[in-house]
């Protein structure tokens, strides 16, 4: 019992973790709508790559990290950097986009610098935070679940949380590019909701960091 309740409420948490709009769901959006969602489909398995990992290192780090809170801190730090630089480099993108020609823009969506699976390892890899929300969550489900750390409930825990981001980056893939003749405005200014989207939680991370 567990092991299914583990992967359940991994599925769960991570659902509900990941289902916000940020800059990997974004990512799936931008591919789906402005590529195809073949290549949606590769930057996703780049991104659970990534995920899988994160959520391995979250479930060994949660004892650690209970003892050490302020590895935490020094993980949001560090996210918080990342975001900030993220948050330029959509700006720009974006500027860019505006400023430029349509025939530039079309010529700069048809030929990618980045390999889709790749991109979504690069993109995924660079957000840190789920490596502590995952630690978090594995501390709150172990004071319910008995045995929550063993290697068998470990396994589990991963696969539900690799198993509930990929429900919700699917969600993203194919629901935008349904609805992407209702929603010209948000594709056209994809990069500036982005942006704002990385610096609200750089600012969020750096304030929390503060108090």
């Amino acid at each position: 019992m567990s092991v299914l309740f583990a992967f359940a409420f991994a599925i769960l948490f991570s659902f509900v973790g990941v289902l916000p709009p940020g800059i990997v769901n974004m990512t799936v959006a931008n591919y789906s709508v402005k590529k195809s969602l073949k290549r949606a489909k590769k930057f996703i398995n780049g991104a659970l790559l990534i995920v899988f990992v994160q959520s391995i290192l979250a479930f060994y780090f949660a004892t650690f990290l209970e003892s050490h809170p302020q590895v935490m801190n020094n993980l949001k730090l560090v996210g918080s950097v990342v975001f900030i630089l993220l948050t330029i480099f959509f700006l720009g993108k974006g500027i860019q986009n505006f400023i430029g020609s349509k025939e530039e823009i079309k010529k700069k969506s048809t030929k990618s610098k980045m390999k889709p699976f790749l991109h979504g390892v690069f993109i995924s890899g660079l957000n840190v935070f789920p490596i502590p929300y995952y630690a978090f969550v594995s501390l709150y489900l172990s004071a319910f679940i008995e045995d929550f750390f063993t290697n068998l409930v470990g396994v589990a825990f991963v696969f539900g949380v690799t198993l509930g981001t990929f429900i919700v980056f699917l969600c993203y893939a194919y629901l935008f590019r349904k609805i992407k003749h209702k929603v010209a405005f948000f594709i056209k200014n994809i990069n500036f909701i982005i942006a704002i989207i990385t610096g609200l939680i750089a600012f969020f991370t750096i304030y929390n960091l503060n108090k």
